[in-house]
């Protein structure tokens, strides 16, 4: 009764722990499609995942990877910068081992992104790199999703390296991802995103081009705030074009939105005064240019954006006739631009050094790599070496049991040559044993201390050669003429077995093992006996096959039909060798 009561509390436990782990699937899956909705619910997503932390011992590895996983992805998207690599680094170490390639692309592209904020570009190129590459496109649940995001992290970091033709190799297939994904918006964003390159090269209308048509795609969508943007982003082309219808329908579209640039760029606010400024210079609205020019040099905080303010407010104080300031004003752009160089070169030879190190550290990599490669080919070598001495070493011992053989074979002659003497003097004894004279007990005397003699030298040789299995029976007929005769045979295949030899065969084993007539002969076709004489001679399967003119596959078929016959019983052809072998 107690058991029965464990059993059940045991099973309890089971289900419990079940439905707890279901649970927490439920909740991280919750989070993944909250945070999937847009960028602002990845924090109610976080909120969701730091609510279940305390019971993260509860987790199997799977479910803890998957939440570390997925709370990753829910700061990158919620804009939470990464200070460590450690978590991530052992997820994608899991993932690449047991995930699906959904997951794998994840994974990587999660780290990527955490060695982005780490300013680490090399191992971010590297690792969205590696994402791509698990990306399986011809699968039907391929998250192309991801993909384009990976792709478009990829141009970001390509122009901040200002290489614009990677940057439009990434933003191009960001697009194209994109629209497999059927996001709609971000393949247009991606697609404008493609300007920067030409900004680059210095293709100013191709620009204006990309900004116009992505402002037309924006409003095909119905997203009239995007295609403002999209439209707004052309007019400091239009006004270095002189172009000022074009510039007031770019200015006004583009503010008409309320946008305050982006959040994540400290000198937003200033940037956006400096470009009103800019414009209000061009229409002749100095008033509001000064105004919106000196706010945005009090809020400036970058060399960049000092240098433009400075420069449009020397322009300022040149239209209204005071050179002195103008000089002043533009002697500050030139210093500010001066220390933005600075700056861009610092922050270019820091990416320098990063990809130095990067490459420094791939170059021990490789030639950890090389060493390693080194080591297994010693292995090899030492593997290879161990089975040269393995096969050096049988060849030794296989030639000393040859040697031994030979040995063997010596003492079985003499085993024979004693043999017969006994036999014969056996034979003498009993025939002096008949004649009752008293002469000859000298004679019979002699006989016996000579018979004796050679029992003690058959008894030697036995202890002395007690591995040998071989009866008396079996060394005579090793020792006759027609085995002799076989194995001369054997090594001429090309002469055959004469009826006489066949003959003399029967002969020898019969007069030797009478009881081979009743068991075998007479119940036996000429073929299967002939195949009983030579495997009681031990002779091999492929060689009596040829004696008898036959396949080894039908002298084995023989022998297994043999065993049934002879023993009732199935088995193996070994087995009827091993029967007839024992007749003696």
């Amino acid at each position: 009764m107690k058991e029965k009561v464990i059993y059940l509390l045991l099973i309890i436990m089971i289900l419990t722990s079940c439905a707890g782990n279901r649970k927490y699937d439920d909740l991280m899956q919750r989070a993944d499609s909250i945070m999937n909705v847009n960028d602002d619910s990845a924090k109610v997503a976080i909120r969701m995942l730091d609510g279940v932390k305390s019971q993260l011992p509860e987790f199997s590895k799977a479910q803890k990877m998957r939440y570390e996983l997925l709370r990753h992805k829910a700061m990158n998207k919620a804009y939470i910068s990464f200070t460590s690599d450690s978590k991530m680094k052992e997820v994608v170490d899991y993932y690449d081992r047991h995930g699906s390639a959904n997951e794998r692309m994840l994974a990587n592209y999660v780290l990527g992104c955490v060695y982005r904020d780490m300013h680490e570009v090399p191992l971010a190129l590297e690792y969205y790199n590696k994402a791509a590459e698990q990306a399986d496109t011809t699968a039907a649940d391929c998250d192309y999703g991801t993909l384009y995001r990976v792709y478009s992290q990829m141009g970001f970091l390509f122009s901040k390296q200002y290489l614009p033709y990677q940057l439009l190799d990434a933003f191009g297939k960001a697009e194209k991802y994109a629209y497999l994904a059927k996001d709609t918006l971000n393949a247009i964003i991606n697609y404008q995103n493609k300007g920067d390159a030409y900004d680059y090269l210095g293709k100013k209308d191709s620009v204006v081009a990309i900004n116009l048509r992505s402002a037309n795609m924006f409003k095909r969508i119905g997203d009239n705030y995007n295609a403002a943007i999209a439209l707004g982003c052309n007019y400091s082309y239009y006004i270095e074009k002189q172009d000022s219808v074009n510039a007031k329908k770019a200015f006004e579209a583009y503010f008409s939105t309320g946008y305050e640039g982006n959040s994540n760029y400290g000198d937003a606010k200033a940037f956006l005064l400096c470009e009103k400024g800019r414009y209000y210079m061009f229409i002749s609205r100095l008033d509001s240019a000064f105004s919106c020019l000196n706010q945005s040099l009090k809020l400036s905080k970058s060399y960049s954006n000092k240098a433009a303010a400075t420069k449009v407010l020397a322009q300022y104080y040149a239209r209204v006739n005071k050179p002195v300031l103008a000089m002043k004003y533009a002697l500050k752009s030139s210093e500010y631009n001066d220390s933005d160089l600075l700056a861009v070169r610092e922050s270019q030879l820091q990416q320098i050094q990063a990809m130095y190190n990067y490459g420094r550290n791939q170059e021990i990599a490789r030639k950890a790599e090389l060493k390693a490669e080194r080591i297994t080919m010693l292995v090899y070598v030492l593997i290879a070496g161990g089975v040269v001495i393995f096969l050096l070493l049988t060849h030794l011992y296989l030639k000393q049991l040859k040697k031994k053989k030979e040995k063997i074979l010596v003492t079985k002659h003499l085993y024979d040559d004693s043999l017969l003497k006994l036999r014969q003097k056996q034979e003498e004894l009993e025939l002096l044993r008949t004649v009752n004279d008293r002469k000859i007990a000298d004679v019979i005397k002699e006989k016996e201390q000579t018979i004796n003699k050679l029992e003690d030298d058959l008894k030697d040789i036995r202890d002395k050669y007690s591995n040998s299995s071989l009866s008396d029976v079996d060394i005579l007929l090793k020792e006759s003429s027609i085995y002799k005769r076989i194995k001369y045979l054997e090594l001429h295949p090309k002469e055959i077995m004469r009826e006489n030899d066949w003959i003399e065969l029967e002969e020898t084993i019969e007069q030797l093992i009478p009881s081979f007539i009743p068991l075998l002969k007479n119940r036996l076709n000429v073929i299967a006996y002939r195949i009983c004489l030579l495997v009681k001679l031990e002779i091999s399967t492929s060689s009596i096959a040829i004696l008898l003119g036959l396949s080894s596959s039908a002298i084995s078929k023989y022998r297994k039909v043999m065993l049934e016959k002879l023993c009732g019983r199935s088995g193996k052809p070994k087995d009827f060798d091993e029967y007839i072998r024992q007749i003696e």
